[in-house]
């Protein structure tokens, strides 16, 4: 089996432009105790890293609504009901209703490709010929 790194992105706070903590510059896990999230369904790609970040922190979270759509997340979050974690690839650009925030020590999420080099279709192959090289640090 074969892998690659194909993204890696630091998890960003983002609330509601009204939120108490929307004009934080920073965060830490610990500042986000008393609040409540949502988030991907428990033990999902999209939410496991933030768990593991919250446990290894001894910090305890709210998860009072799960969502598979990252959409609808942000939806939630934009109606001031919930604060969430998320990639900043699905953050809507030039939104004046929501804030993001860095967190210090912060979950990473990681996008690996994974693939079997025994008898890989052409298409298969220029696919990963299209990928950019590694970079050294890149899991692969």
């Amino acid at each position: 089996m074969n892998a690659r790194v194909l993204a890696r992105e630091r998890l960003i706070v983002v609330v509601a432009a009204e939120h108490s903590l929307a004009r934080r510059r920073r965060l830490r896990l610990e500042d986000l105790t008393d609040e409540v999230f949502v988030d991907f369904p428990e033990g999902t790609p999209g939410r496991v890293p933030s768990d593991l970040a919250f446990q290894a922190a001894g910090v305890h979270r709210e998860v009072a609504f799960e969502a598979m759509s990252a959409d609808l997340i942000v939806d939630l979050v934009r109606q001031g009901l919930v604060i969430a974690l998320l990639s900043p690839a699905v953050i809507p650009a030039g939104s004046n209703d929501l804030r993001t925030i860095p967190v210090t020590a912060g979950p990473t999420r990681i996008e690996y490709l994974a693939w079997s080099s025994f008898n890989s279709t052409p298409a298969a192959r220029a696919f990963l010929e299209s990928l950019p090289m590694p970079q050294p640090g890149d899991d692969t």
